[in-house]
């Protein structure tokens, strides 16, 4: 019995009919009813599933993916896409505003994201007002969306971050965020677990936030401040992993380290800017709770003391000096039993040494069913 209209068509027709059918002709079948729409979802919606609006993306694109929106769970956006200097280029949007426009109603309706990456890495000239914050504005009621991550490299405006309420994972890479926006956006995401922030992007106010990180138990990031500034991180409940990148003063962390080992909860610890004082590392040694270290060192005392971290499983070293660091380096290799990866990224060490020493813990491991030592030495 013939259906008695197309949409009562079976599946098999319908697809049948799609495979004829242009892109731009498929765009026009998705919009005849509610079916018709969802079979052009079930047909198309996967490769949109981790979708990535570029400054290339055509309109036809963009017009497919807003189609399918309900499916997307990963979604990055270039707003280079977005940039009207089209004189030294042949490629962007013409109608800026109005595509924008139509982004953020799509972004109302995704239902399933779970990622969102906003970036603007080169200069951008646009009519599109506070993009970042017209972004943020459509998806604060997603229920879904646990991680977000915006990168600029000129100042924006992030007012609405405050209103997501189910971030479990933040990147804040832009030059400048104000102290009270983070404040507020660490209040109303009760479960973040994970914040990176880039450096400078929060000036001395970083203590502020401690009240209401309860969860968090990755923090990255950079700022030069006083001793005093750092001191109240330790006092993160949770904290497991903690990154440092940048210039920092010398000698700073001190008081951090020491409160961090008198919790012992740390297994993650990098500071990648600024070499060790021994203070500091004799602090640093305190924390035996810790896996993975990456640090610069200025002299083979500070390296040497190093081999106290008995439970270390990785090591990343970078000396700020040209000292040959191949025997402290053999006491680490003997006194932390678990060491499976040690990576020297700057410093001069005799490999040959470092090698036979290594071949022969490797041996006292196979008999013992541990894992080897890998050593890896940046040229």
């Amino acid at each position: 019995m013939s259906a008695p209209n197309i949409e009562e068509l079976h599946d098999d027709c319908l697809y049948y009919i799609f495979q004829f059918l242009s892109t731009e002709d498929r765009i026009i079948f998705a919009q005849v009813c509610k079916r018709f729409r969802q079979f052009f979802i079930n047909q198309c919606g996967s490769k949109y599933r981790e979708y990535i609006l570029e400054k290339y993306s055509t309109r036809i694109e963009l017009i497919q993916f807003c189609t399918c929106r309900e499916m997307v769970t990963s979604l990055t956006i270039d707003l280079d896409h977005f940039n009207t200097a089209r004189c030294f280029r042949n490629y962007g949007c013409i109608a800026s505003e109005n595509c924008f426009g139509i982004l953020c109603q799509t972004l109302a309706g995704m239902i399933g994201l779970e990622h969102l990456v906003v970036k603007q890495l080169v200069f951008l000239i646009t009519p599109i007002v506070k993009p970042f914050d017209q972004i943020l504005a459509a998806v604060r009621h997603l229920p879904k969306l646990k991680r977000l991550e915006m990168h600029a490299i000129n100042d924006c405006s992030l007012d609405h971050l405050s209103q997501l309420r189910h971030l479990e994972n933040l990147q804040i890479l832009v030059p400048k965020i104000p102290p009270t926006t983070l404040v507020k956006s660490c209040k109303s995401n009760g479960n973040l677990s994970s914040l990176h922030l880039g450096y400078a992007c929060v000036q001395k106010n970083l203590r502020d936030i401690v009240p209401y990180c309860k969860n968090l138990e990755v923090l990255k990031f950079g700022m030069s401040a006083n001793s005093s500034e750092y001191l109240p991180l330790a006092m993160l409940p949770k904290l497991r992993e903690l990154s440092y990148f940048g210039i920092r003063r010398s000698g700073s962390f001190e008081p951090l380290l020491s409160a961090l080992a008198a919790k012992s909860q740390l297994t993650h610890l990098s500071i990648d800017g600024g070499s060790l004082t021994l203070k500091e590392t004799s602090q640093l040694v305190r924390i035996q709770s810790l896996r993975h270290c990456k640090c610069f060192c200025s002299s083979t005392e500070c390296v040497e003391m190093l081999a106290k971290l008995t439970n270390l499983e990785e090591l990343c070293l970078s000396m700020s000096c040209s000292l040959d660091i191949s025997i402290s380096l053999l006491t680490i290799i003997a006194s932390c039993k678990n060491l499976k990866l040690l990576r020297i990224a700057m410093g001069k060490v005799n490999t040959r040494v470092l090698d036979d020493a290594i071949r022969l813990e490797n041996a006292k491991a196979n008999e013992n069913t541990k894992s080897p030592i890998v050593l890896e030495v940046d040229k």
